[in-house]
């Protein structure tokens, strides 16, 4: 179903590890409209990226195996002509200096106040992307 609302027509993806937390910021975004992928590690996160163009990435930061970091080094090596945004969201300590200095374009702490969430996405969003037609 294609939602409606301030996120209609744009597609994100969800990398975080742990179930209820993906699913809780899946649920928020797509009450605002958006068509909702998700990952639940970086490495899957990749081939999502590689399968299906995303208009913004919302990633944990602290995950088993590859982390957050990881993945936005290589989502900035692979994908150097066009800028996706991607969101840091994390329950640890990190300065929000660095985490943008890795490459992030935003980062918030869990969990996230959707009505933040929803606003910061919007907000990249419009610096960014521009809506896409969602397949069914």
């Amino acid at each position: 179903m294609v939602g409606s609302g301030p996120l209609a027509g744009y597609q994100v993806l969800v990398v975080e590890d742990d179930a209820d937390s993906r699913n809780a910021i899946k649920l928020t975004l797509e009450a605002s409209g958006a068509s909702v992928v998700t990952a639940a590690s970086a490495s899957e996160a990749l081939a999502s990226l590689a399968a299906r163009p995303c208009d913004l990435v919302v990633s944990d930061l602290a995950m088993p195996e590859q982390s957050g970091f990881w993945l936005i080094a290589r989502i900035r090596q692979l994908f150097p002509r066009r800028h996706v945004p991607v969101i840091a969201v994390t329950g640890h300590p990190f300065p929000a200096d660095g985490v943008r200095r890795a490459g992030f374009d935003a980062v918030m702490q869990k969990p996230p106040d959707p009505d933040a969430l929803c606003a910061a996405v919007a907000a990249l969003l419009s610096d960014h992307a521009t809506p896409r037609p969602v397949d069914e």
